[in-house]
């Protein structure tokens, strides 16, 4: 059974729920919790434990990658191997729904990844206020089973996902329905590589990258 519910105004977040929340991802539990896009599961992105639970919970299986959510570029560039192209796409679109994936360093557990890092700074406040105080980054996977719809209510999260090993679900009721965040590899080549256009379109990216038209179709292989 879940531990504890508790239901959560994401624009003027509670600090002693902030701080229930960082408990949890301290002792190595995990979290529910509400995002710009749909409802989160997470945990602590250095514990190896708790994200092979995440991985339990969903049924996802290990070769299939997780991202996480950072603070600040600070946060970012412990993590990853910044590049120029990249710096510009996080000037220009962070906190939003852009998920970057650069070259990893060693404080990311291979679990989570083999040799990159996925990677975005939310425009949630309330997750926002979570990674602040915990100080470190905090994996971002949907909160449902592998193979179904992103959930948008703690109701449809709690039809796919075990609610045994979740510790805290944060409810701040129905979200809008909107589309994922758009993920961007710089690693894949030629890069760097559209791997899902979401909620901000490819030739936006593109443009800031001042990559021209008629090679678009060279770094997005529209699937």
């Amino acid at each position: 059974m879940v531990k504890l519910i508790l239901r959560i105004d994401v624009l003027n977040p509670e600090e002693d729920i902030i701080e229930e929340a960082v408990k949890v991802l301290q002792s190595g539990g995990l979290l529910v919790y509400p995002t710009e896009t749909a409802y989160g599961l997470g945990c602590d992105a250095y514990n190896v434990e708790a994200i092979a639970k995440i991985y339990k919970v969903k049924s996802r299986p290990q070769d299939q990658p997780l991202s996480v959510i950072v603070e600040n570029i600070t946060m970012i560039e412990e993590i990853a191997v910044m590049q120029d192209h990249a710096r510009k796409l996080i000037e220009k679109f962070y906190p939003g729904p852009l998920v970057i994936a650069l070259k990893k360093r060693n404080l990311i557990p291979d679990i989570l990844n083999k040799d990159r890092i996925a990677f975005r700074i939310s425009s949630n406040i309330l997750v926002q206020k979570i990674i602040e105080v915990f100080g470190k980054p905090i994996v971002s996977t949907s909160a449902n089973k592998s193979g179904f719809k992103p959930p948008y209510s703690i109701k449809e999260v709690l039809e796919t996902i075990s609610e045994d090993n979740i510790d805290l679900i944060l409810d701040a009721g129905p979200l809008v329905k909107v589309k994922p965040s758009t993920l961007i590899d710089f690693v894949q080549q030629p890069s760097p590589q559209i791997i899902r256009e979401g909620m901000i379109p490819a030739n936006k990216i593109f443009e800031v990258l001042n990559i021209k038209e008629n090679l678009w179709d060279r770094h997005y292989k529209r699937r």
